[in-house]
């Protein structure tokens, strides 16, 4: 949401090739542990400059840092200072999540989303992934969450884009898909450690694998691995979904296509 442009003012003499790499690595490992989106930039000057949008106003403080970051910030400090521009709001990103408590959150992504791929269900802005619990082997996060929502937007891209086989149809949208069971797997590990409903969400062609039903003058999907009713919950306006808590499973709701 905020844009920043963060220089890099030189203080010690340095190796061009290496320092470019470091500072490629350094923006790489933000964006891996989601202090910073993943439509950065760095361009060259005078000084080097790094174009990023943060979830919140403090996102590239310190305080956030995982191991990863924490190393290549302090290399970098060693040969320059750091000065933080604001630039205004990037209107391609969502203003994110507040909330002290939540009750559920929902796992979703598509082709040009550049935001987290987890929304708080309650108030239904993104969530910043250093927010979020990660296994401490693993706070380099891409192989967990980044390689998913790269795999997923690819997917959903080519979908879009005409290419609707039954292969890219069937991953989006089956929930034993190589690509939905590598979502699952991160959903459930996240609703394990937060002890909340962690929904991952389907996408739905509404053919015959996707089934919906009527209940009460209103359509609800039913859950294609339980095949229960699933239930209907509006988390605001332009926010509401079919829920199945007995697989942590989610679907927009029909009456939304």
């Amino acid at each position: 949401m905020h844009f920043r442009r963060i220089e890099f003012v030189k203080k010690a003499e340095f190796d061009r090739e290496k320092i470019e790499s470091l500072l490629w690595e350094f923006a790489f490992s933000l964006e891996c542990s989601g202090q910073i989106l993943r439509d950065y930039k760095i361009i060259k000057k005078e000084s080097y400059n790094l174009y990023v949008t943060l979830p919140h106003e403090d996102s590239f403080d310190e305080i956030h840092d995982n191991d990863y970051v924490k190393s290549h910030r302090e290399e970098l400090l060693k040969y320059f200072n750091m000065r933080i521009f604001g630039e205004g709001i990037n209107l391609e990103s969502k203003p994110y999540c507040k909330c002290k408590n939540r009750s559920a959150i929902e796992m979703q992504t598509f082709s040009l989303d550049i935001d987290s791929v987890f929304s708080c269900c309650d108030c239904g802005m993104p969530i910043a992934l250093y927010e979020l619990p990660f296994p401490a082997e693993n706070q380099n996060t891409y192989d967990w969450v980044e390689s998913w929502q790269t795999n997923f937007s690819s997917m959903d891209k080519l979908w879009w884009n005409c290419l609707c086989d039954r292969y890219t149809g069937n991953q989006r949208v089956k929930p034993d898909s190589a690509l939905n069971k590598q979502g699952i797997e991160i959903a459930i590990y996240m609703s394990k450690e937060l002890k909340i409903p962690v929904y991952y969400h389907l996408a739905s062609d509404y053919g015959k694998s996707v089934k919906i039903e009527s209940v009460d003058n209103t359509t609800v999907h039913v859950c294609p691995i339980c095949q229960k009713k699933m239930i209907p919950v509006t988390v605001s306006e332009n926010f509401k979904i079919d829920v199945c808590n007995e697989c942590n499973l989610s679907y927009d709701q029909p009456s939304d296509y």
